[in-house]
């Protein structure tokens, strides 16, 4: 159980990008250079005070510059680690580290050596290899060459303080590489989501076109022409006015549904029902127990059949596709709850597994951005992840009973 809540939280700040860089990953290098750095501390306080025989630089003292080298990188490393930073100071600061690492061994290359000279630091290393992925991550391709360059150069400057170091122009180039490959792949990943996402949003804009077109026009267009003919005869014909107008409020009505119905179809197939009942359609979801399938329950409170045909059919939907995830992706689970309740002001939903892994697709799929933006057109919010201290996974969405996006919080970028 423990290990589950670890892995889903693990895979949740995996998965949580904020500019670029997955925040797990910010810390974890972080949480890498503070721990390198002691290391370094201690083997420059043993090269400080040699014992037996020593066949490094008689000039011991200097060992301190490679330690104070590996410390500014590593606060340059750490000042460029907020995800946030910008491209142009991940810049800066990818060449400043490289420049310094240059400086120190241009420093070191006219005392003696001994026999092997002056090494570089673990952290001037390790903190340059991730200057050098941040740049790949953030900055432009012009930045990406300048840093890699540089930090190419300061690795080649470690034949300044170990002249007997052979194969560096390929080593070096290995070490850039692997600087670099991190970031790209991050990047790689950020976009490909990216795309995902706006070809689902593309989309969803698609369906509602046509439906605009082929539902609301017709209904308005018919309003308009009827309007327009009924002007030329209202002063004549007064009693033909009045006939008309049930028909045209009927027809308004009809434009207004279809409106409606057409924000909960947004992720149907073609052939889904457009206004489907709700209170029927979450009564199917209840299933007992089978050898290999959790037992379904579904308990609801107030009154689900009234619901806005919007509202009512989001939270039909979402809480279908929350049991088929649960279904599908919840190992061991035994029993998968859905409770609905509607209140005076709006609808609450929670589908809760007590199984191991559900919220880790492993096929990729967009599911959850699907009920998220679906519960974000009607102006509510869709949360999922781990329960907490018990072990499964609990989707969580909230739609208020107006159902049309008006207190704010969905914006106009979807209109």
């Amino acid at each position: 159980m423990a290990l589950n809540r670890a892995f889903a939280r693990i895979t949740e700040h995996l998965s949580h990008v904020d500019g670029g860089l997955p925040r797990l990953v910010a810390w974890s290098a972080a949480a890498l250079l503070l721990l390198v750095w002691p290391l370094d501390l201690a083997n420059t306080v043993r090269s400080l005070h040699p014992v037996g025989d020593w066949l490094g630089p008689p000039v011991t003292s200097l060992y301190v510059l490679t330690l104070g080298s590996g410390t500014l990188l590593v606060l340059l490393c750490l000042v460029a680690l907020p995800p946030r930073t910008r491209a142009a100071s991940t810049a800066l600061l990818g060449l400043g580290g490289a420049l310094t690492v240059t400086a120190t061994s241009v420093v070191l290359w006219s005392p003696p050596k001994g026999q092997f000279g002056y090494a570089f630091a673990l952290s001037e290393v390790l903190a340059l290899l991730f200057l050098l992925a941040l740049t790949a991550l953030r900055c432009r391709a012009w930045q990406v060459g300048a840093v890699s360059a540089a930090a190419y150069a300061a690795f080649l400057s470690e034949y300044l303080r170990e002249p007997y170091w052979s194969n560096q122009l390929s080593l070096a180039l290995v070490l850039v590489g692997m600087g670099v490959a991190p970031g790209l792949y991050l990047r790689w990943r950020a976009a490909r989501h990216a795309a995902q996402v706006e070809a689902v949003r593309a989309h969803e804009r698609l369906s509602l076109a046509r439906d605009l077109h082929d539902v609301v026009a017709h209904e308005v267009t018919g309003i308009v022409v009827q309007v327009q003919a009924l002007r030329h005869i209202a002063e004549r014909d007064p009693e033909t006015v009045r006939a008309a107008l049930p028909e045209i409020e009927a027809a308004g009505t009809r434009a207004l549904e279809s409106m409606r119905g057409m924000v909960s179809r947004l992720r149907e197939h073609e052939d889904a029902p457009l206004n489907p009942n709700p209170a029927e359609g979450l009564t199917r979801l209840a299933a007992p127990a089978r050898p290999g399938r959790p037992e379904v329950c579904v308990h609801t409170s107030g009154g689900v059949a009234d619901l806005p045909p919007a509202v009512g059919t989001a939270i039909l939907r979402i809480a279908q596709e929350s049991v088929t995830n649960a279904l599908r992706y919840a190992r061991g689970a035994e029993r998968v709850s859905v409770v609905v309740e509607v209140l005076d002001d709006g609808v609450r939903l929670r589908v809760h597994d007590d199984g191991r892994g559900a919220g880790v697709q492993v096929g990729g799929g967009y599911g959850l951005v699907g009920m998220a933006e679906r519960a974000r057109l009607l102006g509510g919010e869709l949360t999922a992840g781990p329960p907490g201290r018990t072990r499964g996974w609990v989707v969580r969405a909230w739609l208020p009973l107006s159902g049309d996006g008006s207190d704010g919080r969905n914006g106009d970028e979807d209109a």
